[in-house]
């Protein structure tokens, strides 16, 4: 499968969806006083779950309709830098893509100053219709939001 953007896109890419500013918490590291790895997939999902809030889509309602799920189907990162603990870092969604049935985020991981990229996240999501288990059209609202920054 090939990924849903080059990574190089995503480290240059001028406009923003949405970033929010985070600090390094000592949880987050490893062994090795790095990020753990997962956890810059905990960031980007952070980011977006907050783009799709502020578009007014709760997460929360959709969940408990019991009608529509978003499985991740596919993540991927290219780590480029490592993140120590207080460390002080903006993660930034910087690029959306609603396809049929399912939608590509891509995200940037950067320095508080904007100098460094630690990393990018590629994510693929899928709509399925819960009664069916099928996939389903990405709804109106979430294709909207992903083409809006916020």
């Amino acid at each position: 499968m090939q990924s849903p953007f080059d990574p190089e896109a995503l480290v240059a890419a001028a406009e923003v969806l949405r970033s929010e500013p985070r600090v390094v918490r000592f949880q987050d590291v490893d062994a090795a006083s790095t990020v753990f790895y997962p956890r810059f997939f905990e960031y980007a999902s952070d980011v977006y779950v907050a783009h799709l809030d502020t578009a007014g889509i709760k997460l929360r309602s959709l969940l408990e309709s019991r009608s529509l799920a978003i499985p991740l189907r596919r993540a991927e990162s290219d780590f480029r830098h490592p993140l120590f603990f207080s460390d002080r870092f903006v993660t930034e969604l910087v690029a959306a893509r609603a396809g049929g049935t399912s939608f590509s985020l891509g995200f940037r991981i950067v320095s508080e100053d904007r100098a460094r990229v630690h990393a990018v996240l590629q994510t693929v999501h899928v709509c399925l219709d819960l009664g069916t288990g099928r996939p389903t059209p990405v709804p109106d609202a979430i294709r909207r939001a992903l083409s809006v920054a916020g």
